[in-house]
């Protein structure tokens, strides 16, 4: 990327993607700053006058200068209070604005890409970069248009009010400025050169502290919490060592440019007292100069600090311009939407990595309103050819097809909305039974949730809840018992009622009461539909109208389960195996 993009992508993240918007909030900045600026510049004038009063015994003292400077004054305080009001409307509900939308594109972004790329990036990555990162950038971001702006007005007016007077005193003021440019580069390149490293420890600190609580009840079973979880404790450590090498890094070399803009005092007081004794200045004049040198040097030191902020930044801004260009999952235009629910693979083939393929050429079909199993040992395909169905993969050859329709051709809404999900590990999020619920469908009246939870058979638990549908679950459910979870995740399906319904062998790890219950209640929720179930236990799809054997991506045997049985093959072998397990016992 030349630096012309880079720059512009970097402008286009700080401005939230409306550099225009922007620009009228720079404009207003730059007069608020202006106007507050005035004080200062009117005290100066007043301290010039008093000055000059004292110094030269023979001028008589007039009230009229004063006044016109307090009427300034006055005139400034009605003025500045107008601009301030539409500067803050502007800026600070304006930068709320722009924030909430340019976070909400990035939601509707992370809709689009495929779970490929959830699998290369996960939790700890993805919660620093669009919390901690972008809290970066949003404060940056504010921060050096507002004081950039104050530091802009404040070194203008002191630059042409000193040259008015003495060039040369206002060349010896800002001859340092020059000198400690190379530091602040350096200092820039510092802290960016250790950026990239900081955040990924940031970010697999993150992911071990997910980590960390989503397993404490493993990790208290084992004695493994607090300082003995060495994984956490290490990263920690990681965290602090890096964190400290950068700032000695980065700070020790601003601190010198920070120096050398303070020998600049010290310039001015000198060259000042050499032209005071050659009578190219007056004394007065003099004394304002080293006034208005601390009142010049303080906010230049603070670009030193922008400096920093903006080295660190520099790496958030690559890392979410690198998601905002993630490619997305194409989608053949016009886009398509299918009126039947029929299943369809043809000639398929995928792999996760573009090399190994985990599907061989599949080709099998699901009419509507039938139910099909997919069977087979472990890593034989089953999970895989399910997530190919709701395209949380691209294939790499062949068709998939709902309706006849490709689902390349449909968008990622559309075809979700053709299927309803029931997994085996369910998660719901911390908030209200009905909320979580509700997920099936949005605009659910309170009534038609009731109607799902009755089908689902978790009424009845719900209500002996002490706030009902109103019950605050934990997150990922973890206040409900396994089989509660699994009947609010059934009643989202219904809720939802899609004509294909997706079952991840969801009684597979339940005690027999919930196994009875969740029947019921996924018999309730297959009714006309067309049902594709994951089947790590065979007895479970006994009465199914089609089972598919899967070995290594590929069909070895299709049929009923008798005639699978007669078969004598794959099927056979895995039904004894499972019967044989079911008479273990432990001795």
């Amino acid at each position: 990327m030349s630096r012309k993009e880079h720059l512009s992508k970097w402008w286009e993240t700080i401005t939230y993607g409306d550099g225009r918007k922007y620009s009228r909030f720079i404009a207003w900045l730059f007069l608020d700053s202006f106007v507050a600026s005035l004080p200062s510049s009117v005290l100066m004038c007043a301290v010039y006058l008093l000055l000059a009063l004292i110094l030269d015994c023979t001028q008589a003292y007039e009230q009229k200068p004063f006044l016109v400077l307090t009427g300034i004054l006055l005139v400034q305080t009605i003025i500045y209070a107008l601009v301030r009001r539409k500067s803050y409307l502007d800026i600070c509900v304006g930068h709320v604005s722009a924030q909430q939308n340019e976070k909400l594109r990035i939601g509707d972004k992370l809709k689009t890409l495929p779970m490929g790329f959830f699998a290369d990036h996960d939790a700890g990555e993805l919660s620093t970069l669009l919390m901690r990162n972008y809290e970066e950038i949003e404060n940056l971001s504010s921060s050096i248009v507002a004081n950039g702006t104050v530091i802009g007005i404040r070194l203008l007016i002191a630059l042409v009010v000193m040259s008015i007077f003495s060039v040369k005193m206002t060349l010896a003021m800002f001859i340092v400025i020059p000198l400690a440019i190379p530091f602040a580069v350096m200092s820039y390149r510092c802290i960016a050169h250790t950026s990239a490293e900081l955040i990924a420890i940031q970010q697999q600190t993150a992911a071990n502290v997910l980590e960390y609580t989503g397993g404490i009840t493993t990790l208290q079973a084992y004695d493994r919490t607090g300082e003995s979880f060495s994984k956490l404790k290490d990263s920690f450590a990681k965290l602090r060592d890096d964190s400290k090498r950068q700032e000695k890094a980065g700070g020790a070399v601003a601190m010198y440019g920070r120096a050398i803009l303070f020998s600049g005092i010290a310039i001015v007081m000198g060259f000042g007292a050499y032209l005071l004794s050659a009578g190219e200045i007056t004394p007065f004049f003099y004394i304002m100069c080293l006034l208005a040198a601390l009142q010049v040097y303080e906010p230049i030191m603070q670009l030193f600090v922008f400096v920093v902020s903006m080295a660190r930044m520099n790496h958030c801004v690559d890392k979410l311009t690198a998601l905002k260009e993630e490619k997305e999952l194409d989608v053949t235009q016009p886009a398509k939407t299918a009126e039947h629910s029929n299943i369809s693979f043809k000639d398929v083939h995928f792999s996760y990595n573009g090399t190994d393929e985990v599907i061989r050429g599949l080709s099998f079909d699901i009419p509507e309103k039938s139910s099909v199993a997919l069977v087979g040992s472990s890593g034989s395909g089953k999970t895989t050819v399910a997530r190919l169905l709701t395209r949380f993969w691209d294939i790499q050859s062949g068709v998939i097809s709902i309706g006849g329709v490709p689902i390349t051709a449909m968008t990622q809404e559309h075809l979700l909305s053709k299927i309803s999900m029931v997994f085996q590990d369910v998660y719901l999020f911390r908030d209200t039974i009905e909320e979580n619920i509700r997920i099936g469908k949005p605009d659910a009246a309170h009534e038609e949730i009731v109607r799902a939870a009755k089908a689902a058979a978790c009424h009845d638990f719900i209500m002996s809840l002490p706030d009902g549908y109103d019950t605050m679950i934990g997150e990922g459910g973890s206040t409900l018992s396994g089989g509660e979870k699994q009947r609010i995740s059934i009643a989202r399906a219904i809720l939802s009622d899609a004509p294909i319904v997706f079952l991840d062998e969801a009684t597979a790890s339940l005690d027999p009461e919930n196994e009875v219950l969740i029947q019921r209640a996924i018999d309730e929720l297959v009714k006309n539909k067309t049902v594709l179930v994951i089947a790590h236990r065979l007895q479970s799809v006994m009465g199914l109208d089609n089972i598919i054997v899967l070995d290594g991506g590929k069909i070895t045997e299709q049929g009923t389960h008798e005639g699978l049985l007669k078969l004598g093959g794959r099927y056979a072998a895995l039904w004894n195996e499972q019967q044989t397990e079911g008479n273990w016992k432990l001795s």
